[in-house]
């Protein structure tokens, strides 16, 4: 059961905020963030077994991501460029009344999420990540290119092979014919049963979790892969990768591509698929609590 507010957010769009338990200042704050085509509920099974084993050491909070569950949608494609996610994340950070957040994003929760942590200006709101099947998309880019080695070429191409769904994403009219003669709707469910989505609840979503979320791929791809620059972003926020071994989309390989990783920071490899949070919401619960206590003591020193 969650307390559902409402923050405005820079652009006059309305962001839906779910409280999984009562905010009190003085525990660490655990903000989750949700990737495509899911809303806040795919974190439900997390929140739940957070509530089960550690009850009263965490507030716990997610999110709906603009334009998915019960948050509002831009007039624009613009409003879901990387700059309005991350000023996202602040206002619902500023409507929870605390000084720092511990941050868990998966897939374009994570990359969102990636953009914020890396970006000096709101840098020292989050006193942690952890990060799920979602890479800095700059750093993907440079994994893209990092390849020397017959099997590090290997690699790059079976990354290439999984992202190739992109280039439909970016087509104009035709995903939308796909979502909603539920084609694709079918397709994603599908692929979500690889690595055992199928075990776990299934977190509802509506057809416009779909539709709106193109506008995710449409502002912020491919760019940032094509052009990641020399000089990637950097980030002083303590990160761990959690790296499911059968995710379909983001390889392995390029989520152990670990240069945006501070010194001190953490990749664990998981069992499960793309969808892991909701195949094995006790193994995410279990090593995001491990990652929070590790850090919540230097967030404290550092306010």
């Amino acid at each position: 059961m969650t307390v559902t507010s409402h923050v405005t957010a820079t652009d006059g769009v309305t962001l839906a905020v779910h409280r999984y338990t009562d905010i009190d200042a003085g525990r660490p704050t655990i903000l989750a963030v949700h990737g495509f085509p899911d809303n806040h509920h795919v974190w439900d099974p997390v929140a739940g077994e957070l509530a089960a084993h550690y009850a009263g050491r965490y507030n716990v909070v997610a999110y709906d991501v603009r334009g998915a569950g019960e948050s509002s949608s831009p007039a624009t494609r613009s409003g879901y460029a990387f700059a309005q996610l991350i000023a996202d994340l602040g206002a619902v950070v500023d409507s929870l009344g605390v000084s720092q957040v511990h941050l868990l994003g998966h897939d374009w929760g994570s990359i969102a999420t990636w953009a914020a942590v890396t970006d000096e200006s709101v840098m020292g709101r989050f006193a942690s990540f952890t990060s799920i099947s979602g890479p800095h998309l700059r750093y993907a880019g440079a994994f893209l290119r990092s390849a020397r080695t017959p099997l590090a070429l290997a690699r790059v191409a079976g990354q290439l092979l999984a992202s190739s769904y992109i280039a439909f994403f970016l087509c104009p009219l035709l995903p939308e014919l796909a979502f909603r003669s539920r084609v694709g709707v079918k397709v994603v469910e599908a692929t979500a049963l690889i690595g055992g989505r199928g075990q776990g609840p299934k977190a509802p979503r509506s057809l416009s979790d779909y539709l709106n979320g193109l506008g995710l791929y449409r502002a912020n791809m491919p760019a940032p892969m094509l052009s990641p620059g020399r000089q990637l972003p950097k980030t002083t926020v303590p990160v761990q990768v959690l790296v499911p071994r059968w995710d379909i989309f983001v390889t392995p390989a390029l989520q152990r591509f670990t240069g945006a990783i501070p010194d001190g920071g953490r990749v664990v490899p998981i069992g499960g698929g793309h969808w892991v949070v909701a195949a094995q919401p006790g193994v995410i619960a279990r090593l995001t609590a491990e990652w929070v206590d590790r850090n919540a003591g230097q967030a404290r020193l550092s306010r």
